[in-house]
């Protein structure tokens, strides 16, 4: 499944990249896929182990389709202790998305809190794998592994627009890292849609990530529990957060999306 993000170097911080067949959502290449590569590529510019990404910014402004694509990576300033990136990725010449991502060394301040505490869940081996087979559900789905508890989609307005249940690739990635965690976030259907009572078709347009855990001493067979919440919506938009939490109660990445409601 890792070859599914590599790239070819063309020099210069230019990358040609196949972007593969199979992980559609709607039009477009799923939105986390497409997180997943510009953090590679980001990655790929700045090889510094000691600046893991902190924080990624992504905004895709057309859809991503099957077929050749060139990422094109710049540094927007490296510092003593901080990097910044910008990564576009373009086909047909026109750009499609892109990001900026934040990568930094651990600082010595004394600060260190976490006032959020992992959705009550079933263990995971208790529950079953949810099909996603149904109609309205992208192919990309196929690419996961879920396992449902709460947040049924078209449940209707009494529901509360929140999501919870585990997710992990199909199969298990060896390599799990920031990547891994931008497009593990982004699987499970937006709490925008339990509202609803009818299928209508959404788009994330804006997409911010914090990267806070690792997946270091996580068994790579266990999924991630996911929480995403909506708690506004107008003029046709949502604001949704999401969370994901190793099954050890450690919080790995949030997540914040503002999701366009197709009319």
């Amino acid at each position: 499944m890792d070859e599914l993000l590599s790239f070819r170097p063309l020099g210069g911080g230019r990358y040609a990249f196949e972007v593969p067949e199979g992980w559609l959502q709607g039009r477009g290449l799923f939105g986390g896929m497409i997180v997943a590569i510009l953090i590679r590529a980001i990655e790929a510019e700045q090889a510094d182990e000691t600046r893991p990404l902190r924080s990624l910014t992504c905004e895709i402004v057309a859809p991503v389709l099957p077929g050749p694509a060139l990422l094109v990576v710049d540094a927007l300033r490296q510092g003593s202790g901080l990097s910044c990136f910008r990564a576009v990725l373009e086909q047909g010449g026109q750009v499609m998305a892109h990001a900026v991502g934040v990568l930094a060394k651990r600082r010595a301040a004394p600060m260190a809190w976490q006032n959020l505490s992992p959705p009550a869940a079933p263990d995971w081996q208790t529950l079953p794998l949810t099909p996603m087979a149904a109609v309205g559900i992208p192919e990309c789905a196929q690419r996961f592994d879920f396992r449902f508890v709460s947040g049924a989609p078209y449940a209707g307005p009494s529901v509360s627009p929140e999501v919870i249940g585990y997710v992990n690739t199909r199969p298990p990635w060896k390599r799990r890292d920031a990547s891994t965690a931008g497009l593990l976030i982004d699987a499970w259907w937006s709490a925008a849609i339990v509202p609803m009572t009818t299928l209508r078709p959404i788009a994330t347009i804006a997409f911010s990530l914090d990267l806070i855990g690792d997946f270091e001493g996580l068994p790579p067979d266990a999924p991630l529990l996911h929480r995403g919440i909506a708690p506004v919506a107008w003029d046709g938009y949502v604001s949704e957060d999401r969370e994901l939490w190793g099954v050890d109660g450690r919080l790995i990445a949030r997540n914040h999306q503002v999701v366009a409601v197709i009319a």
